[in-house]
């Protein structure tokens, strides 16, 4: 048994990737039919050589998406199936390595679909009704913090490169525990979400609300399993330990404008950090109208 959320999850990480029902179906060696009825939740015995190659397709790990699947309750199934914003956030947020259970608890304070349609349009004022705050990313995000031309030649150098630059603006940020988080959400699954952009997040006890900072990489590098997940555009997004509430909608705001290919075309035309984080403000005013 893999949980009741197991078929829907399959189902909104196969829709993310674009991939569709009778392709994954094919890749896998089953019949459309066999796996609409394991999306659908009415197949459980599956082999678990058969749940690593689905995660392997969907860019997660195993664990990871039958952690998830266990996590998540049976009613926030019932609220993804009518509100698809809902359902594109969760995407979203578990592409970006959040568990169910902080998504359970953001479904539980935002209770409603107009709170929804508030984070995800841009308009946080609903939102903040809700949560008790209610910000745009540029009371986020550290000027300091976005670097054009970057050079590292790896994820392990990048972030440290990061962390390096956070803790130089919070002292009593512990840079080890930091890296070990974002690390730790990569092993979950890889934080690139396509298009030549990641966006690695963690949570920390030593911060007061969330910090960005955004990279342009001199060269693209390798991120995830495979040679083609390269990235150039890099998000980071740390946030503070038990808040979920507080940083999930600014994880939507950022995923939102990485979704946007103009934004990022023009964001790759920066020369400075200062250019950047211009770009980032202007444009994240702009889609939030």
């Amino acid at each position: 048994m893999q949980g009741i959320a197991f078929g829907p999850t399959i189902r909104l990480l196969r829709q993310a990737k674009g991939i569709s029902l009778r392709e994954m179906a094919r890749q896998l060696g089953v019949s459309p039919a066999f796996l609409s009825q394991i999306e659908a939740g009415r197949q459980h015995k599956i082999p678990k050589a058969r749940i690593v190659q689905v995660a392997e397709m969907l860019g997660v790990s195993a664990g990871y998406l039958l952690g998830t699947a266990k996590q998540v309750h049976p009613d926030l199934i019932k609220f993804l199936s009518t509100t698809p914003e809902a359902a594109e956030f969760m995407v979203t947020a578990m592409r970006s390595g959040m568990s169910g259970e902080d998504f359970n608890r953001l479904r539980e304070s935002l209770s409603d679909k107009k709170s929804w349609s508030a984070i995800l349009k841009g308009n946080m004022s609903t939102a903040a009704r809700k949560n008790g705050d209610g910000h745009s990313l540029d009371s986020y995000l550290d000027a300091n913090l976005c670097l054009a031309g970057v050079g590292v030649q790896n994820k392990e150098r990048l972030f440290h490169r990061f962390v390096k630059a956070l803790s130089k603006k919070h002292k009593n940020l512990s840079a080890d525990t930091l890296l070990e988080r974002l690390d730790n959400r990569e092993k979950q699954s890889p934080t690139s979400v396509g298009g030549g952009v990641a966006i690695p997040h963690a949570f920390v006890a030593d911060l007061d609300r969330p910090a960005i900072g955004a990279f342009i990489l001199k060269r693209a590098i390798k991120y995830g399993p495979t040679d083609e997940d390269r990235v150039k555009t890099v998000f980071f997004l740390v946030g503070k330990e038990g808040e979920p509430n507080q940083h999930l909608p600014v994880l939507a705001r950022i995923a939102r404008l990485c979704s946007t290919p103009e934004f990022l075309e023009v964001l790759g035309k920066s020369k400075t950090g200062r250019d950047m984080y211009k770009t980032i403000v202007s444009w994240d005013k702009r889609i939030s109208v």
